[in-house]
C-alpha cells in the first residue's frame, strides 16, 4: 500500500470516527430548545467540524472528547428560551455583572428586585414587543421571586440586562463593585462617557471613580 494510500484511509478513518462522535452528540445530548431555534447552527457546525477537524484537533482537542461547546451558545437563543421557561430562583436583591462575551466591564452591581420589576414594566409598556424578548423574562423572574431569600442572586449571563441596567444606575438605584479596584460606590458616583452620533457604535459608559469601565451599553449603531 502507497504512502498516500495510508494516509488517505488514515484520514478517512479519523473522518468516520468523528463524524460518529459529533452525531452521537447531536443525537442524545441536544434538547428541544437547541433544534428549535439552532437547528442551522449545529448542522453547520456539524459539517465543518467533521470536514475540518485537524484544524479542531489543533485549536481546541477538548471539543472532540466533550463537544458541549460546539453546538451551545451560552448566548444563544436556545439558551435564552430555555431560560425564560426554566428560570433560576431569585431573591430580593440581585447581583449582574456585564459578560456577554463581546465586552470587558468590571462592573459588579447590586439591585433590589423591586427596582428592577418598576423599570422593566416601563419598558415593556413603551416598546409591547419587549415582553417576548429578554426583558419579558427577566420581568417574569424577578415578579415569582423568594421573598424570603435576602441573600443576592445572580442575573443568567444569557439574558441582556444591561439596557436595564444602564437606567437604573442613571436613576440612581443599586450599588455597583468595582472589580478592578475592588471599592464600592453608590452608583449615583459613576462618570458617565458617552457617545453621540458618531459613526459606527455609539455607547453609553459608566466609570469608576478611578476611571475603569463598569458597564458598557450599545445603544445605536449610525451609519453615514
Amino acid at each position: 500500500m502507497s504512502l498516500l494510500r495510508i494516509i488517505l484511509y488514515s484520514y478517512a478513518t479519523a473522518t468516520l470516527f468523528v463524524a460518529l462522535r459529533l452525531g452521537w452528540h447531536v443525537v442524545f445530548k441536544l434538547d428541544r430548545y437547541d433544534w428549535r431555534y439552532d437547528k442551522g447552527d449545529i448542522w453547520l457546525e456539524f459539517g465543518l467540524s467533521v470536514l475540518l477537524w485537524p484544524l479542531v484537533v489543533i485549536e481546541k482537542p477538548r471539543d472532540l472528547l466533550d463537544p458541549t461547546n460546539l453546538f451551545s451558545k451560552p448566548y444563544g437563543l436556545a439558551t435564552r428560551a430555555r431560560l425564560r421557561d426554566n428560570p433560576p430562583r431569585c431573591g430580593n436583591v440581585i447581583r449582574y455583572r456585564q459578560a456577554d462575551g463581546f465586552t470587558t466591564a468590571f462592573g459588579e452591581f447590586l439591585f433590589r428586585a423591586e427596582a428592577v420589576e418598576r423599570v422593566l414594566i416601563d419598558r415593556i409598556r413603551e416598546l409591547p414587543h419587549r415582553e417576548n424578548e429578554d426583558d419579558g423574562a427577566i420581568l417574569n423572574w424577578v415578579r415569582h421571586r423568594d421573598r424570603g431569600l435576602s441573600e443576592p442572586t445572580d442575573v443568567p449571563v444569557a439574558w441582556r440586562f444591561r439596557f436595564a441596567a444602564d437606567e437604573l444606575i442613571r436613576e440612581g438605584e443599586g450599588k455597583v463593585r468595582c472589580l478592578k479596584c475592588e471599592e464600592t460606590f453608590p452608583t449615583g458616583a459613576l462618570i458617565p462617557r458617552d457617545d453621540h452620533g458618531r459613526p459606527g457604535w455609539n455607547m453609553n459608559e459608566l466609570l469608576c471613580q478611578r476611571g475603569h469601565e463598569l458597564l458598557i451599553v450599545n445603544k445605536m449603531h449610525a451609519m453615514f
